[in-house]
């Protein structure tokens, strides 16, 4: 099948050699300076040999364009330069698309204070280890109240934006069963993630014991080597029903531990004295933190506490 695309993808370049095509664009960043880099290669996989190649200039800009259009879709990028890591990740490619990188050095120039100096902004999340994020989302119809879902979303937007292209994000939705929203993806695209939170969709009841088994097994495939492997349940309560379903729970999250995977819970809604010592129990379980969220700036906060839960070794 990759043959036959990549034939009629050629065929197509040949006979629409002079057509106006696709165009990408975009800038490329230091992780930590947030500088410009120069000679940055940026190359995009369409289909099986079918690749285009950009260099960024001084100010570390870059340009692709195709000689034909191509259907919109999602396609492989893989970014190099000298003296900095590899970025391969896929992004979401429309007719004019721009997409900003930024590039982890391997030799990085170490900033001691977090502070504003003069203009240059100290990246909130530098000094701490990559992150590999799983969220699994309560989407019971509880959860379908403006002080649980919509803040749950503007929350986890904020941290989206905050994160690097080096740390990868997971969003798995539970009622009565798991569904894969975003699959562990590289935070390059945000604006792709930004759409998929969005469109977070409810369900019915809440089964959380097979949940937490599908986001553990996620977590371990993509583990990170001295990572932040976190696990982040966000519910509005009690995430099953029954004392044995959360003995199952519990012993998923013991398991999980022996295995470097942290749980954290966070609570949307005002939960009671006896919720919230279930969740207490569970995230105490996972080496985890445990948070009732009542507005945007409590979101925020733990957030980035959970993002920043592990230095850089």
């Amino acid at each position: 099948m990759q043959f036959i695309y990549t034939l009629i993808f050629s065929l197509l370049i040949t006979a629409t050699a002079f057509s106006e095509g696709m165009k990408i664009s975009g800038t490329i960043k230091d992780e930590d300076s947030r500088q410009n880099i120069q000679n940055a290669i940026i190359t995009i996989s369409f289909y099986t040999g079918v690749d285009y190649t950009a260099t960024t200039d001084s100010l570390g800009n870059y340009v692709i364009k195709t000689n034909v259009v191509v259907p919109e879709g999602d396609y492989t990028i893989q970014i190099s330069a000298d003296n900095y890591y590899t970025l391969n990740g896929f992004i979401h490619v429309t007719n004019n698309a721009h997409f900003s990188f930024r590039l982890k050095q391997k030799n990085p120039v170490v900033i001691k204070k977090e502070r504003i100096v003069a203009d240059t902004i100290i990246p909130i999340l530098q000094g701490y280890a990559t992150n590999n994020l799983v969220f699994l989302i309560d989407v019971s119809s509880s959860m379908n109240t403006p002080e649980r879902m919509p803040l749950l979303k503007a929350s986890l937007k904020y941290l989206v934006d905050e994160l690097r292209s080096t740390d990868k994000i997971t969003l798995l939705a539970f009622s009565k069963g798991v569904e894969e929203i975003l699959s562990p993806t590289f935070v390059i695209d945000k604006t792709a993630i930004h759409k998929k939170i969005d469109n977070l969709a409810f369900g019915s009841t809440t089964e959380g014991d097979i949940a937490l088994k599908v986001a553990y097994k996620t977590a371990l495939k993509n583990y990170i080597e001295k990572g932040n492997n976190r696990i982040i349940l966000a519910s509005d309560g009690l995430i099953t029903s029954g004392k044995k379903d959360y003995q199952k729970i519990q012993e998923t999250i013991e398991d999980g531990l022996k295995k470097d995977i942290t749980l954290s819970i966070f609570c949307f809604g005002k939960p009671t004295d006896y919720v919230q010592s279930k969740l207490q129990t569970l995230a105490k379980a996972g080496n985890g933190n445990t948070a009732t969220i009542l507005n945007l700036e409590d979101g925020k906060l733990r957030m980035i506490e959970e993002a920043k839960a592990v230095k850089e070794q």
